[in-house]
């Protein structure tokens, strides 16, 4: 089982539109730099489960045949603009995964075609997803209701904080109990900037914090990354700026 960052960065993406900074300038001249809607996809035997979808393409690459259910870690339209394609699909019912919400996305509710949004989960409480594979919800602090994950293969775990602007006690005591072997963290801003969101300063005490062996920054924004060509990340290794396409083994 693995786990595959579909996108990293940040609700403007980069490029940002309009922008030519350093950041947006390279990215438009070298597609490893460009920064997709924050997203993964986890990889079964049993089949794929996306984990938020944001991203507008989904039709084109989210295999029906192999599309398990989508785990969603709030409602947001950056994290799910990609359920508006995907809704309209004539493939059998797609569980939708993720936190009470009454609001929802615009009208996905009112119009789910093939999505089913009767799968919500509780906090803290476990859901094995399949027979490889469990999740555990976990408040995290943000503008909207947002779960971050848990997520547990047979022998090791790895944590999913996108869109964070802190964690409370109790998550953070279910996360350190866990034994994680990554934290993969939204960081979207340079020390001590933004809001709703982790800035670099917020992010790094998490490595720690959170009983990690690495951790993985991402919903990266352009300023952020400027920041860090002129101070870079600690040299030890831990720390470590995610990718679009990074792949993570869980087991």
């Amino acid at each position: 089982m693995y786990i595959r960052l579909t996108g990293t960065g940040n609700a403007p993406q980069i490029p940002v539109y309009g922008c030519y900074c350093k950041s947006c300038s390279r990215a438009r001249v070298d597609e490893n730099y460009r920064r997709r809607p924050a997203s993964a996809e986890i990889q079964t035997s049993a089949g794929r489960f996306l984990l938020d979808a944001g991203r507008t393409d989904l039709a084109d690459w989210a295999d029906p045949k192999t599309l398990k259910g989508v785990i969603l870690t709030h409602y947001h339209m950056d994290h799910v603009a990609g359920l508006f394609h995907l809704r309209w699909g004539v493939a059998g019912s797609i569980p939708v995964f993720g936190p009470s919400d009454p609001n929802g996305c615009d009208d996905l509710y009112a119009h789910p075609g093939c999505l089913d949004f009767t799968h919500t989960l509780e906090p803290y409480r476990e859901r094995r997803l399949c027979e490889e594979m469990t999740i555990i919800p976990v408040p995290i602090k943000h503008s909207k209701m947002t779960f971050g994950y848990i997520i547990k293969g047979r022998r090791e775990v790895v944590v999913y904080l996108s869109d964070c602007d802190g964690i409370g006690p109790e998550s953070a005591s279910v996360i350190r109990e866990s034994m994680p072997k990554v934290v993969i963290v939204d960081c979207s801003f340079p020390p001590e900037v933004g809001r709703n969101h982790l800035s670099l300063d917020r992010a790094l005490p998490l490595l720690d914090e959170l009983g990690a062996q690495w951790l993985y920054l991402t919903h990266i924004g352009h300023d952020l990354e400027n920041y860090l060509l002129s101070h870079p990340l600690p040299e030890d290794g831990r720390i470590l700026l995610a990718r679009d396409g990074l792949t993570l083994n869980i087991d």
